[in-house]
């Protein structure tokens, strides 16, 4: 699919040749793969932002607007932003400002690809294979392998622009931390500065004492904006550390900050297993969420989360930060989703066996991924793949072991899932460990009753846990 968006009937472009006559065909050729795929015409204003990106992508939309004499804002907040999204939706893969050389780069070789002897694209075809990217805890920014995830996408990027919160919300390796990247990644495009907290680094020491957390995290913001901390200067005992922090943030870092900053959130339920200290910090994020509405300093906030599992801290409706903002689920691939995935591999499945994977795997992002990546390297071997999947000897042993070993640590846990396992139709079971199994990814939730959320499950723990 992606290598048809590049039948164009201009020759193929040289990577290296960035003069007049490449630039024209570039934007002929974008031009072309946006109206096929949309239907809508590029604008001359956004001809003039893919010229400027293309001729230097260190311009800013700032100097953009003022060399054509256009609203900077203008350009930041509506016309970049549908731009870029035209661009990905045409091209299959996620478009910036900074990324757009990369990406024509490699829809141009995999052009140039098709046209070679076939000795020379078994050469190709090796290369492709060493540089296929093993799958991680997210997938980088400009890879190949990236699937946008719409509708969430446009509308993380317009709220990233505006204060408020973003909750991403979603099982773990559902691309949640991959999304985060690219929200982070658009803001900085529109000159916004972006700070991310990952609370697995932060000592156990540090997370069991509200004071000392809140340090960690003031002196945290201020080193990644390039300012000193300055902590004993805002630190009062006598009002607390909730309110020391709170100060800290408005009179110092918002204050010195001239643009909006987009704060990241990480792994914040580590704090989880410290109620007390989770309660008072997440209490105090609502707090800073109201701010935001109200207080001209604060509106320069945005607060992005990524939020694995349900709130198990014990929060009044109006004290938590889990219901408030912009949320986003994460859903699975659809079969299009993985369909485009498997192309850009340079492989192929029949509607038939398309359907039976869907079923083995429910569209699960990393274990698409993975058996992807398994199976590119060694194109006869998707049989063999599927036969041991579900088995210690399989590509998904590790991603089972892990759930395997969580479900006996927790008894409960582990017989509410045997409740699902033993039924063939959606089951009701007690509602926080539908949460929490739901929260791991093993069940969906649908109304009252959950569902296992694919076939791979079934076969590994049935054998597991119903065999034991």
């Amino acid at each position: 699919m992606l290598q048809t968006l590049w039948e164009c009937e201009t020759e193929p472009l040289s990577i290296a040749n960035t003069d007049m006559q490449s630039l024209e065909n570039v934007l002929a050729f974008i031009e072309e793969a946006v109206y096929k795929h949309s239907g809508e015409p590029l604008t001359d204003l956004q001809k003039l932002i893919l010229r400027a990106a293309w001729e230097g992508n260190q311009k800013t939309y700032s100097q953009i607007a003022a060399e054509y004499n256009y609203s900077d804002k203008y350009l930041q907040q509506v016309v970049g932003p549908k731009l870029w999204q035209l661009i990905s939706n045409a091209l299959g893969q996620k478009v910036t400002k900074s990324n757009l050389k990369v990406i024509l780069t490699q829809q141009l070789n995999a052009q140039e690809d098709s046209s070679k002897s076939p000795a020379t694209r078994e050469v190709s075809s090796a290369k492709t294979a060493i540089e296929l990217e093993y799958p991680t805890d997210s997938v980088p920014l400009g890879s190949p392998f990236y699937v946008i995830r719409t509708p969430h996408e446009p509308n993380c990027y317009a709220n990233a622009l505006k204060p408020g919160d973003i909750r991403i919300k979603a099982p773990r390796q559902m691309g949640n931390n991959s999304l985060m990247k690219r929200i982070l990644a658009q803001a900085k495009e529109n000159e916004i500065q972006t700070v991310t907290l990952n609370f697995q680094q932060a000592e156990k020491s540090t997370l069991n004492n509200l004071n000392s957390l809140l340090r960690w995290v003031c002196a945290n913001i201020s080193r990644q904006l390039n300012m000193s901390p300055k902590l004993d200067d805002y630190w009062d005992e006598d009002i607390g550390s909730k309110m020391s922090c709170t100060l800290y943030m408005e009179g110092y870092l918002l204050e010195a900050t001239e643009t909006p900053l987009v704060l990241a959130l990480e792994e914040v339920s580590e704090l989880f297993d410290y109620p007390s200290v989770a309660q008072e910090f997440l209490t105090m994020l609502r707090t800073w969420h109201e701010y935001t509405k109200a207080e001209p300093s604060w509106g320069k906030l945005r607060l992005v989360m990524v939020q694995y599992t349900e709130n198990y801290v014990a929060l009044p409706i109006n004290q938590s930060p889990f219901n408030v903002g912009l949320e986003i689920n994460l859903a699975p691939f659809t079969p299009q989703q993985v369909q485009d995935l498997i192309e850009v591999h340079g492989l192929h499945l029949s509607t038939e066996q398309l359907n039976d994977l869907m079923q083995l795997l429910g569209g699960h992002p990393y274990l698409v991924r993975l058996l992807l990546y398994h199976w590119a390297q060694q194109p006869d071997s998707l049989e063999q793949l599927l036969e041991t999947a579900h088995t210690d000897a399989g590509i998904y042993r590790d991603h089972l072991h892990r759930y395997l070993w969580t479900l006996q640590q927790y008894p409960k846990l582990s017989a509410a899932f045997e409740q699902v396992l033993n039924s063939t139709t959606p089951v009701a079971i007690d509602q926080v460990q539908a949460f929490k199994l739901n929260s791991m990814g093993l069940v969906s939730l649908g109304g009252n009753c959950v569902s296992l959320t694919c076939n791979l499950y079934r076969q590994y723990f049935g054998d597991q846990i119903l065999c034991s």
